[in-house]
């Protein structure tokens, strides 16, 4: 939602999403990642699938187009999410600690997590492949 000069309120369209979309796109996660696509909440999915394509704003995304962007999200988390515990355990022993010294870029982003934890827009939302809640932080409010 954004103001406007009116000082009215403008939310961006929204499309419907069948669920039969919504099973095709499960399902199509469910393949490529077997052990994480049920993190990602029908909530989220629907929020995904049901926006404007950005080539043509008065039509809803392709499905394709909303499953390649949940794929490039789940193959993100595979790749670079972190550990939180152990993140802040390296940002807490500080720049004299042997995690410091071994792995430098792993501590400068210790730093940076702690930071945004301490000043960052945090709030709870869904669950990893364990079941456990996902802090999601947003960083730069």
């Amino acid at each position: 939602m954004s103001d406007n000069t009116a000082g009215e309120i403008e939310t961006e369209a929204t499309f419907p999403v069948s669920k039969e979309e919504l099973s095709l796109l499960r399902a199509d996660l469910a393949c490529e990642f077997p052990d994480d696509h049920m993190t990602l909440s029908d909530d989220y999915i629907l929020s995904v699938a049901s926006k404007p394509y950005s080539k043509d704003p008065t039509v809803r995304r392709p499905i394709e187009y909303s499953g390649s962007k949940l794929k490039e999200l789940l193959d993100w988390r595979q790749t670079n999410a972190v550990h939180l515990q152990e993140i802040l355990d390296i940002a807490k022993e500080g720049s004299s600690s042997p995690a410091a010294s071994q792995e430098p870029e792993k501590f400068t982003k210790a730093k940076a997590l702690a930071t945004s934890l301490n000043y960052g827009s945090m709030y709870w939302k869904g669950v990893d492949k364990e079941g456990r809640p996902v802090l999601w932080i947003r960083t730069n409010r």
